[in-house]
């Protein structure tokens, strides 16, 4: 290792005449030792001679001996073998020399190179080494003026506490609305007059030359010749080789649209909250990440809690068991399918006087760009009162039906007797006016059925009474049934003679009723009702095709909606309440199976029902 306080290192140094340099190598090449010349050489290029780093002369450089240097240096300390060099340095006190660089590796046996000792030495240009500098340059302007004036943002230099604006690209002059001759060689302020209302701005630019700080700013609003708009604005100072400011770049880009687009977000969030206070919703996010649900303020009020923030397993704790497993199926089914989902569930509040209530929540996943979920956030609203007055409405409607089906029930009867006293007197006028008596309180009778099963579907008092029973049987009998009651129609059923699933017959019943009296409804008269019962994978699938009609697109996807109906000009004669595809839906949903349809303007309906064939067949 060298002694770098070594009396005859010191000597051997003091008495060189050219500049000499002592560079560490490692962490980095630094300088240890140098000197007098080599000191008098920095200073004039207004250095400092400690803890001078190699970079102090490739500084000096222009790009491509820049390059070449630092290769050399690398040679010489991984070669251990002595490499010179000429350069031609950008700033020195002697405007046309050249430098000579001599670098030698400090060798020790069986070591790895630590020092190289530097040498340097000036000598006088000829005049063909000065049009090279001279052309290289020139070449470095024209590149720099290149990149100035090919860059996307607006671009200019600002010369002196006075701001004279010495260069300026397009996209700036573009900006101002300006011509080059309007603007280069004049003060800022005298060539953009606007400016002269932004004096704190103007002394800000001008406090560069003092802090030499960067400054810059966000959201800068300006009104210039062309347009007013919002900017990034970065104001950067150039030094001299004294670290002196002498000019500011200026560079500015257009956020107009930006800013603009993130007003019409705030404004839209601001909606967005008085329609939700207005609406009494509150809002939740759960963090898949930590497991974290936070409320907002309403939604804190809903679930009378006073914290914003609870465990996941905390939340699940409050939900009603046996709304668990329905919330927990449509979540899933919800991240599953990347779709939205809408709940309504019970909680239980915590608390001396417990007590339940009804909450309606939407929400959706969020997803990285792997696909991950990473939170999912909603809205959820108290419907306590409304799903009681809902309970109210169902129990009233129960007991309306069930009032109307007990005359109902004693009026058949009498039909029934009165038909067969006009059998035996052979009063064929008595019979007709009879038959069309009991086909209307056949209509009555389904009517008041629809109206207590959504009841008790709503209520959740519906029983499925599952048995193994042949489903094409039955479609066979409720079309055998019908061709009776209605035999203005075509009616066919194709499918197995056996096809044996694992349902409530009764309520697959009403459901194949309801397919094929819609069908009926509207369809023209002769026209025909093709039934099919046929098995699709683990599925027995039956649909119910006619020539009606038709349904609009736009009709399609509210079509099992309770108490939806089709308007249109042919379908306002026909009666109905809208409650029998949504009694249909809701019963299929409750077998675990699915139920569509496919249809088109005036050329007739197919609708679908499958059910799964179940293990305990």
């Amino acid at each position: 290792m060298i002694d770098l306080a070594s009396p005859f290192l010191k000597a051997l140094l003091k008495h060189a005449t050219n500049p000499v340099v002592i560079f560490k190598i490692k962490p980095v090449l630094v300088v240890v030792e140098h000197n007098d010349a080599y000191q008098a050489l920095i200073t004039c290029v207004g250095g400092k001679s400690e803890s001078y780093n190699i970079d102090i002369i490739p500084d000096l450089l222009s790009d491509d001996e820049r390059t070449t240097l630092i290769k050399t240096v690398q040679n010489v300390s991984e070669l251990k073998t002595r490499q010179s060099l000429t350069v031609h340095p950008i700033y020195s006190n002697s405007p046309h020399v050249k430098w000579e660089l001599e670098f030698s590796p400090v060798l020790q046996s069986n070591r790895p190179v630590e020092y190289l000792i530097c040498s340097l030495k000036e000598i006088p240009v000829n005049e063909n080494d000065l049009e090279h500098i001279l052309l290289e340059l020139s070449e470095s302007e024209m590149r720099f003026r290149g990149f100035f004036e090919q860059a996307p943002l607006g671009m200019c230099v600002l010369r002196g506490p006075e701001l004279i604006t010495e260069y300026a690209n397009d996209n700036i002059l573009k900006l101002w609305g300006k011509s080059r001759k309007e603007v280069i060689g004049i003060s800022l302020e005298d060539a953009r007059p606007e400016f002269q209302t932004q004096q704190a701005l103007v002394k800000r630019v001008k406090d560069i030359f003092k802090n030499k700080q960067t400054l810059t700013i966000n959201e800068l609003k300006l009104s210039t010749l062309v347009s007013d708009g919002y900017f990034i604005a970065l104001y950067e100072p150039l030094k001299n080789d004294k670290n002196e400011v002498t000019s500011i770049l200026l560079i500015i880009k257009d956020i107009t649209e930006q800013v603009n687009f993130k007003k019409e977000l705030l404004k839209a969030k601001d909606i967005l909250k008085i329609a939700m206070d207005a609406s009494e919703m509150g809002s939740w996010n759960i963090d898949l990440s930590n497991k974290q649900v936070l409320l907002s303020e309403r939604a804190q009020q809903i679930y009378e809690i006073e914290h914003n923030r609870l465990d996941i397993e905390e939340a699940k704790s409050m939900i009603c068991q046996e709304d668990m497993g329905h919330l927990t199926r449509g979540i899933i089914r919800a991240l599953h399918n990347r779709d939205a989902f809408n709940i309504e569930y019970q909680i239980n509040l915590k608390g001396v006087n417990e007590k339940r209530k009804w909450i309606r929540t939407a929400g959706k996943a969020y997803y990285n760009e792997d696909g991950t979920a990473i939170y999912i956030a909603g809205a959820i609203l108290d419907i306590t009162e409304h799903k009681q007055d809902e309970i109210r409405k169902n129990d009233f409607i129960s007991m309306v039906s069930h009032e109307l089906k007990t005359p109902l029930t004693s009026l058949s009867a009498y039909v029934q007797l009165l038909q067969y006293k006009s059998k035996q007197t052979d009063n064929v006028f008595s019979a007709q006016i009879l038959d069309k008596i009991n086909i209307q309180m056949k209509k009555m009778s389904i009517m008041i059925d629809g109206f207590l099963n959504v009841s008790l579907l709503e209520s959740g008092k519906i029983l499925l009474n599952k048995t193994n029973f042949n489903l094409t049987a039955l479609v066979k009998t409720i079309a055998e049934e019908t061709r009776m009651v209605s035999p203005s129609h075509f009616i066919q059923v194709l499918g197995p003679e056996e096809l044996i699933v694992h349902a409530d017959m009764e309520k697959i019943g009403s459901v194949v009723n309801n397919l094929i009296g819609n069908a009926l409804k509207y369809s023209r008269k002769e026209s025909l009702i093709a039934i099919k019962c046929e098995i699709q994978d683990d599925y027995a699938v039956v649909s119910v095709e006619d020539e009606g009609l038709g349904i609009r697109e736009n009709d399609l996807p509210r079509l099992f909606d309770r108490f939806y109906r089709v308007e249109s000009p042919d379908t306002k004669t026909i009666a109905g309440f809208g409650v029998g595809l949504y009694i249909c839906a809701e019963v299929i949903e409750r077998h675990n199976g699915k139920i569509w349809v496919e249809s088109k303007v005036g050329k007739g309906s197919i609708f679908y029902f499958s059910l799964p064939f179940s293990t305990e067949q």
